[in-house]
Parts: structure tokens; sequence; C-alpha cells
């Protein structure tokens, strides 16, 4: 099970930081409501780790897309 929870965050993260957005956070974090009466606490819980993966991975994004553009002056 824990390598199957470090894997799901492994993989949110990669998502996150390939769509570079936070509109694409929205949708998982909506997600976690229906998880969470579908499938108990423990499936929510997981939920809400993507969907804080997937925030990571867009953070690092904008942190490395900052870093990356020369500033002027």
């Amino acid at each position: 099970m824990a390598v199957a929870v470090l894997l799901l965050l492994l993989l949110s993260a990669l998502a996150g930081l390939a769509a570079g957005r936070r509109r694409a956070v929205i949708p998982a974090i909506a997600a976690v409501i229906p998880c969470a009466l579908l499938g108990g606490a423990e499936i929510a819980a997981l939920a809400v780790l993507a969907a804080a993966g997937l925030a990571a991975g867009v953070h690092l994004h904008r942190v490395v897309a900052e870093a990356s553009v020369p500033r002027a002056g």
C-alpha cells in the first residue's frame, strides 16, 4: 500500500509539472468529495494526496519557468 501511495504522489506531481496550470488542480480537488462518498476515508485520503501532488507539480512548473526566463535589467 505504501508503494502505491508513493507512486500516486509521483505520478500526480509529474502530471502537475506537465500541465503547469492551476486550473488543472481544480478538477482534482473537486474529485475528493465523490471519492470520499463512494470509496470511503482511505480513498478520500489518497485523492487528497493526489491533489496535493498535482498542486506541488504545478508550483514546481512555475518555479522552473520563472528561473529559466532571463530577467531584463
